[in-house]
C-alpha cells in the first residue's frame, strides 16, 4: 500500500494522519511549494511587523491616538493570530496606549459568532484575559460611511468606526471570489452590515471573468474591498502566508494595498499548482478552512475528468460547517440572499460519484454542496476505501490534494 500524510484538525489537536492507497493506482501528491516552508520564529514575526513593507511603523501610527481596534479573522481562516498580536500590542503600548484603549474584534462578516473557547484558540489566554474581545454584529449597531464608486452602500460596525486607529490581522490564501483573501477583505465584508455584505456579493454577477480562485488582477470584488478600506481608514494591516501545518512562513505589514499585493504575488507559487486535469479520482482534504470544506470540492472538480470522475471530500470539522447568513440555508428550502437550493441531479451532472468523509457528519452541512441524498457520507477512511476498492479494481489516475481550501490550480499557460 502507498501512504500519504495529510494535515487534520487545525483548531483541535492539529495533527497528521495517513491515507493508505493501493499500489496499483497512479497517485500524484499535489503539494505546493509554500506548504513545506518552515514557520517563522517569534523574533522573525516581530521583525517583520516592526519593519513594514512601506509607510510608517505601527508605533509611529499609534502615537497620539485615543482608541485602537484590532480586527482579526475568524475560525474559518488558519491565521494563528496569537503569534502576531503580541508584537502588535507591544508597538501600541510603546506608543503610550493603555490596555483599556485597545480592543479586539472578530471579522465575522456574515458568519456566526464565537465564544471564548474559540477566542482562546485564536488569540491565546493572555489576550482574552487582559483585553476586550467583541464579536461583530452585522444586524445592528452599524453606521453609514457612504458608498463605493459602484454604488455599494457602506455600513460598518459602530465600535470599529469609533476608533481612530484601525488595525487588521489576517492571512493571504486563495479565495473563490477575490482571487486571494487578505488586504481590506477583512473589513468588507468582515465588519460590514448585512445589507452591505449582500450588495458586495452582488458584484459576483457583474463579470464572472473578473472573479475566481487566484484571479487577483483587475478583480471586481477586490476593488470593492479596497474602496471600503480607503473610506473607513484601515491604518495598518498584517497579512500572513500559511503552510500545511497552520504556521506563518512569511508576513507583510503596512498599508493594506501593499500587503495584499505582495502576498498575492507570493501566493501564486506558495499555494498554486501547475495546471493539471484528467484524473479518475481526486481526494481533496480540507484543513485550513475545514468548516468551509465545500471550497475543497471546487478544486477537485477542476482536476477530474469532466462528468466521469469520483471525488472524495475529507471534511473533518467537528463543529460542522460555519453558519453563513448569505450563502447557507436557514430553512427547508430557503436561506440567505445568495443561497441556492441544490436540487437532485446536480452531482450527476458533474461527477460520477461524490464521497464525503466526515467523522462527525450532519445532514444540514451538505446544503453548500448538493442535495443530501446525492452524496455518500462515511465516517472513516476505511469506509472510503471499501467503496473505492470496488469502484477502481484496476488502475486509477489519482490526485491527493493536501488542502483544497488553501490551494488552487493555475490556469493553462
Amino acid at each position: 500500500m502507498q501512504k500519504i500524510s495529510i494535515p487534520s484538525r487545525l483548531w483541535y489537536e492539529n495533527t497528521e494522519w495517513e491515507l493508505t492507497l493501493p499500489d496499483r493506482w497512479d497517485i500524484t501528491n499535489l503539494n505546493p511549494e509554500g506548504f513545506e516552508k518552515p514557520g517563522l520564529t517569534a523574533e522573525q514575526i516581530k521583525e517583520k511587523i516592526d519593519h513594514p513593507v512601506e509607510g510608517p511603523t505601527l508605533e509611529e501610527l499609534a502615537k497620539g491616538k485615543n482608541q485602537a481596534i484590532i480586527v482579526f479573522d475568524d475560525m474559518t481562516r488558519p491565521t494563528p493570530v496569537k503569534d502576531v498580536a503580541p508584537p502588535v500590542l507591544e508597538s501600541l503600548h510603546s506608543a503610550g496606549m493603555a490596555k483599556d484603549q485597545i480592543r479586539f474584534m472578530w471579522a465575522l462578516g456574515s458568519h456566526g459568532t464565537y465564544d471564548m473557547i474559540n477566542a482562546r484558540k485564536k488569540l491565546g489566554d493572555e489576550i482574552v484575559e487582559n483585553y476586550a474581545v467583541y464579536n461583530h454584529d452585522a444586524f445592528q449597531n452599524t453606521v453609514s460611511v457612504g458608498r463605493t464608486p459602484t454604488g455599494v452602500e457602506l455600513w460598518f460596525n459602530r465600535e470599529f468606526m469609533a476608533c481612530d486607529l484601525k488595525i487588521g490581522i489576517g492571512c493571504i490564501t486563495p479565495h473563490v471570489h477575490l482571487g486571494f483573501g487578505g488586504g481590506a477583505k477583512l473589513i468588507l465584508p468582515g465588519v460590514a452590515a448585512i445589507e452591505t455584505i449582500n450588495q458586495f456579493h452582488n458584484q459576483l454577477y457583474r463579470d464572472r471573468s473578473r472573479v475566481g480562485l487566484g484571479n487577483f488582477e483587475n478583480n471586481i470584488m477586490r476593488a470593492e474591498s479596497d474602496a471600503a478600506g480607503d473610506i473607513v481608514g484601515l491604518n495598518f494591516k498584517v497579512d500572513c502566508m500559511i503552510n500545511r501545518r497552520g504556521e506563518i512562513t512569511n508576513l507583510y505589514a503596512g498599508p493594506f494595498r501593499a500587503t495584499h499585493a505582495a502576498g498575492a504575488k507570493e501566493g501564486e507559487d506558495h499555494y498554486g499548482l501547475p495546471h493539471t486535469s484528467g484524473y479518475d479520482l481526486v481526494i481533496s482534504n480540507s484543513y485550513g478552512k475545514a468548516n468551509e470544506s465545500a471550497i475543497a470540492l471546487g478544486v477537485a472538480l477542476g482536476l477530474l475528468k469532466p462528468g466521469e470522475g469520483t471525488a472524495v471530500l475529507i471534511s473533518d470539522a467537528p463543529e460542522g460547517q460555519v453558519p453563513h447568513y448569505v450563502f447557507r440555508s436557514w430553512g427547508s428550502d430557503y436561506g440567505g440572499r445568495h443561497f441556492t437550493p441544490r436540487a437532485k441531479g446536480f452531482v450527476q451532472k458533474v461527477l460520477k460519484k461524490l464521497i464525503i468523509m466526515a467523522p462527525n457528519p450532519d445532514r444540514t452541512s451538505l446544503d453548500w454542496i448538493c442535495h443530501p441524498d446525492e452524496a455518500v457520507v462515511v465516517k472513516t477512511w476505511a469506509d472510503v476505501m471499501d467503496i473505492l476498492e470496488k469502484d477502481f479494481p484496476g488502475e486509477a489516475r489519482t490526485a491527493v490534494v493536501q488542502d483544497g481550501t488553501m490551494q488552487y490550480i493555475k490556469p493553462p499557460e
